[in-house]
């Protein structure tokens, strides 16, 4: 039976767990190192998780929800035009990795993706999963941009979504290795003078 506590429990350990995975990595993070950091028990992870690889996959579900649902109010927000709006959510999911996470974190889907893909396949399910979710809503306001004439309608919307979706990915991992924001700031570049031009 879920009670009120009971979730909170499990939200700090995610949140606590969370921030802990992101920045050392799946294999780096130990279960203690996760109940300690939330000042839990190490019986109350496993009464909420059935491993660590389950949490990484729930701690994915709330990453995406923090990070891509602000990011997806601008997509739709059609006071905007559909051009305007791919260039403000590019433009504020750059912000965030410049910004709130100092070029040094990246994201932690890609991070754990890089490190586990090989070895989770339920890792690698639910980033995937994800991914294709935001592509294809990305994807529907490319399509909006070409029949108004704003992007070139000759392009497929999602392989243009995918592309952009992939260097912006490889940014992030030179981001890291620079501890530079140089190359979100060059992928900004390129996608306005391709995509926006």
């Amino acid at each position: 039976m879920k009670t009120i506590k009971g979730e909170q429990k499990c939200s700090e350990l995610l949140e606590k767990g969370m921030e802990i995975m992101w920045s050392k990595g799946y294999n780096a993070t130990s279960v203690n190192d996760i109940v300690q950091a939330a000042g839990v028990p190490k019986g109350s992870f496993y009464f909420y998780f059935d491993s660590k690889e389950d949490f990484a996959v729930k701690a994915l579900d709330v990453y995406f929800q923090q990070n891509y649902t602000p990011a997806k109010q601008i997509l739709q927000d059609k006071s905007k035009s559909p051009k305007q709006r791919l260039l403000e959510f590019y433009e504020f999911r750059c912000a965030i990795l410049k910004e709130e996470l100092d070029c040094k974190m990246g994201c932690l889907a890609c991070n754990l993706g890089s490190e586990m893909a090989e070895h989770s396949e339920k890792i690698r399910t639910a980033i995937v999963t994800k991914e294709n979710v935001i592509q294809n809503e990305i994807a529907e306001v490319v399509k909006e941009a070409q029949k108004c004439g704003e992007i070139d309608g000759n392009m497929d919307a999602i392989n243009v979504v995918a592309f952009f979706e992939d260097a912006g990915k490889g940014a992030m991992t030179s981001m890291k290795e620079l501890k530079s924001a140089s190359p979100i700031d060059n992928f900004m570049d390129m996608l306005r003078r391709f995509m926006f031009s």
